[in-house]
């Protein structure tokens, strides 16, 4: 009877962590795999901060910068390379959603903050013209630019680093690793080159579904959170990049007086509220009268990404 007991208590000790182990609840099937991505240090080994990997191994391992930091796998975060899309009326966002708006050659989307602050990046081509749209959280920079230079197209993924505190892409064509906000190469075998940051506005879905009724919607399987009532405000600034010069004001500032009349690197600009959709735009007053890219981002963000440029 003793030996029995002996037994049995040895294979309670010994099979009980199975047992607790197959009792413990999976996933439900509706969670976002976005936010759900498995730790990156699983799969690769990070030598050092400063080490730049890329899908198939290091790229760049001469490349070391203070200010670059390797945190995941490349796409842990995963980029949207097949975007969907509905019309406004399917589109069921609440009114105060903050989207990303942006128009090409007629072609008006939306992307909805709360799909980009899991995703991140988009490859979208609007009105014909190859696009990345982005949003880092972290900056709260929202940026559209040109994803061709020259006669080359690219495919961006997300690097799962940071370069001055700021998300960064690499390239499917190179791996070369892109700075968000100046949507430069800053290594691999396309290092300097840059990719065009185009007008786009960032507004509320329900603002600028009334400046553009037919504008198509940016939308995912899996829902995303909404991300509502969160729009600048105090911390934040209103940049523009112009040449050499970057000069930024702070966004209360410009929503207060409607209009700002500046120059930036020898050329006049306006920045100003649109009425309609409530976004801070920015056009050229030197005869063209142009848009101009805004980027709107924290100032703390803005005076770490361009230490040389003013505040006014």
């Amino acid at each position: 009877m003793g030996r029995t007991i002996i037994i049995l208590f040895l294979a309670a000790v010994l099979l009980g962590p199975v047992t607790l182990a197959a009792c413990r609840p999976t996933a439900s099937p509706g969670v976002n795999r976005a936010q759900t991505q498995p730790d990156p240090a699983a799969a690769y080994h990070f030598v050092g901060a400063d080490e730049i990997i890329g899908p198939e191994g290091t790229v760049a391992a001469t490349f070391v910068d203070a200010e670059y930091e390797q945190l995941r796998r490349p796409d842990a975060i995963a980029p949207i390379y097949d975007p969907r899309f509905v019309p406004a009326s399917e589109a069921g966002l609440p009114a105060d959603e903050l989207v990303i708006g942006l128009t090409i050659n007629g072609d008006s989307r939306a992307y909805p903050a709360g799909i980009l602050y899991n995703r991140e990046m988009v490859n979208d081509t609007v009105g014909g013209v190859p696009t990345l749209i982005t949003w880092c959280p972290l900056c709260y920079t929202a940026l559209a630019h040109r994803r061709i230079v020259g006669n080359d197209t690219f495919v961006l993924g997300n690097q799962g680093a940071l370069y001055k505190g700021a998300m960064t892409w690499y390239d499917h064509g190179t791996g070369s690793i892109w700075s968000q906000p100046t949507g430069q190469a800053i290594a691999g075998a396309l290092a300097g080159v840059e990719l065009a940051l185009m007008p786009s506005q960032l507004t509320t879905w329900g603002q600028w579904r009334v400046a553009h009724p037919d504008a198509r919607v940016l939308t995912t399987a899996a829902p995303a959170q909404n991300y509502r009532g969160r729009q600048p405000g105090e911390q934040h600034v209103v940049g523009i990049v112009i040449g050499d010069e970057a000069a930024a004001w702070p966004y209360p500032a410009v929503i207060e007086r409607g209009a700002i009349d500046a120059t930036v690197d020898d050329t006049p600009v306006r920045l100003w509220r649109d009425d309609t959709t409530g976004a801070i735009r920015a056009t050229g007053t030197d005869g063209d009268g142009r848009e101009l890219p805004t980027i709107i981002a924290y100032r703390w963000a803005w005076e770490k990404l361009y230490p040389a440029g003013s505040l006014r």
